[in-house]
């Protein structure tokens, strides 16, 4: 079994207290998208990316999901994880909003991460009424996640959303311990979504992971590469109607970043005030970071080594950051439909 060294410090914080729930989680976790264009070849590399960020940043939060290069970087990253599983927080999610279909992607994910449990399952990308509709109806999702947190193989229930007024529907039903959700500084001050969730979240004591707090904003047509969306049945672990939702608000990526489709922050000093600025919003448990492994060590240098998050300076930094991020296109807004879309 590998040793990982103890003597690395790292700020935890409470993630949910409903229904008496005791779970504390690193503020930083690893992104797994990172791994989505690594082909089986390149297990190696997958296997050092992860090792690198569990030894030497300290990061002991795994996130990953089956639409991640349509099951690759769930692939990697189970082997990946392997030597350190027993000493890691591992949560995964699903875009099926139909019991049978989320049960079979839990399995699945399940066999590819190498695991018998997972410590929070997600439904992927909540945006619509339908979504929710489906997800709690006879027959729903729903169903199959209470029926694994029963069973042990799930220890808790959340979801990722991209849409304010659903993220905060999932909150008020009362079932889930957790959300995912874009706390990002011009989504926050320029695209009017964050605050509800979050306050939404601490009334209710459910855990907040921040989603894109790093992104600048969207990503220009004109500076990204198309994505070629596969034909119908050509996918493994996407379902049809995040096909159609791919043809339907086309997406482009990043070409310096190419598992990000947006517009990372690439300055290190600005990277780091979004992170904390991100952290200093109350509710919000931890973050994280863009989908670029080339990012990851200077963001994890802000917490590295230390028992607590340093305190944002407001006053020293607000103003600054809303200059800069003013003229860009927030990464979700809530100005029409395509802002609670991952496109362009």
């Amino acid at each position: 079994m590998t040793s990982i060294p103890s003597q690395i410090p790292y700020p935890k914080r409470p993630f949910g207290t409903r229904n008496g729930r005791d779970c504390m989680l690193p503020v930083l976790g690893f992104p797994s998208v990172a791994l989505a264009r690594m082909a089986d070849t390149e297990q190696a590399a997958a296997n050092e990316a992860v090792r690198h960020a569990v030894e030497d940043l300290g990061i002991r939060y795994f996130d990953v999901a089956p639409e991640y290069g349509d099951g690759v970087a769930q692939e990697r990253l189970g082997p990946a994880l392997r030597p350190y599983r027993s000493q890691v927080f591992l949560a995964a999610k699903t875009m099926y909003r139909d019991a049978e279909g989320a049960a079979a992607d839990l399995e699945a994910t399940l066999t590819a991460l190498q695991t018998d449990v997972l410590d929070l399952y997600q439904f992927h990308s909540i945006s619509t009424e339908e979504d929710v509709r489906r997800i709690f109806s006879a027959g729903g999702a729903m169903e199959t996640f209470v029926a694994a947190k029963e069973d042990g193989r799930i220890k808790a229930i959340g979801f990722s959303a991209h849409s304010e007024p659903m993220a905060i529907q999932m909150i008020e039903t009362g079932l889930v311990d957790t959300c995912m959700f874009p706390i990002n500084f011009a989504a926050y001050h320029f695209g009017g979504i964050g605050k509800g969730v979050l306050e939404a979240a601490v009334a209710a004591g459910v855990g907040v992971v921040a989603l894109k707090a790093c992104a600048k904003g969207r990503l220009k047509v004109r500076d990204g590469v198309d994505v070629t969306v596969p034909t119908e049945g050509m996918m493994r672990h996407v379902p049809e109607w995040k096909r159609l939702e791919m043809l339907n608000f086309p997406v482009v990526m990043n070409r310096r970043h190419p598992t990000c489709w947006y517009e990372p922050e690439e300055d290190p000093d600005e990277l780091r005030r979004l992170f904390l600025w991100a952290l200093s919003q109350k509710g919000v448990t931890a973050v994280l970071p863009p989908g670029s492994l080339d990012l990851l060590d200077c963001i994890a240098s802000v917490v590295q080594g230390r028992t607590t998050v340093p305190e944002f300076d407001t006053e020293a930094h607000l103003e600054h950051m809303r200059t800069r991020y003013e003229q860009e296109v927030p990464i979700f807004h809530n100005q029409n439909e395509s802002g609670t879309k991952v496109s362009t």
